[in-house]
């Protein structure tokens, strides 16, 4: 194996297949078995690629103020374990926007970048929102918008429960003030 390719297959970078796929078609072998080559390298497991561990599973998600379920959430580790992956379904009108006739669907990707965690949301109603952060003050998990979005910052904050089940405080603030509101206060309990 060249040199310049050993440099960029060390573990802590990415993409280490597709380059030597390249490589590999350069040299006249099969993309395949170029794949097939390479060392078995997890780049996702180290003790910060499982922060978000504690998420992962089948949820019924209630509203805490009423007690009422609210949603189904699906969260579960892709690609090796890098990718923590949501996929929330509204079954009530919680976050439903005024103007719609149906209900919130929504998909946040996240994965730790090597110094914190970002995670994209997409959703069916209100647009799309870029977060990042870390665990905290004894939090499992707190994430902060990098943009603001609709001239207002988000924050997340996950809490874990003695119980098994998971807290999400969710505050808003006007963009760039830090005066952070309580907007959201979600339980997550296993669906069994």
């Amino acid at each position: 194996m060249p040199g310049w390719l050993r440099w960029c297959c060390f573990p802590a970078r990415l993409g280490c297949g597709v380059l030597l796929a390249l490589a590999a078609i350069g040299v006249g072998m099969p993309a395949r078995e170029a794949m097939a080559a390479q060392p078995d390298i997890d780049p996702c497991d180290t003790p910060q690629s499982h922060q978000f561990d504690f998420w992962v599973g089948d949820w019924r998600v209630f509203d805490a103020r009423t007690g009422q379920v609210v949603a189904f959430d699906h969260v579960e580790k892709l690609a090796h374990g890098c990718i923590v992956q949501q996929n929330l379904t509204l079954i009530t009108d919680l976050y439903r926007r005024p103007d719609v006739s149906y209900r919130l669907f929504g998909i946040g990707v996240n994965r730790f970048d090597g110094e914190r965690w970002l995670e994209l949301w997409a959703d069916n109603q209100w647009g799309a929102i870029a977060l990042s952060g870390k665990p905290e003050d004894g939090k499992a998990m707190v994430m902060t918008t990098l943009i603001p979005s609709r001239k207002r910052d988000l924050r997340l904050v996950w809490e874990t429960q003695a119980d098994g089940s998971v807290r999400t405080l969710q505050y808003v603030a006007p963009a760039g003030s830090g005066k952070w509101e309580l907007y959201g206060d979600l339980i997550y309990r296993p669906n069994r």
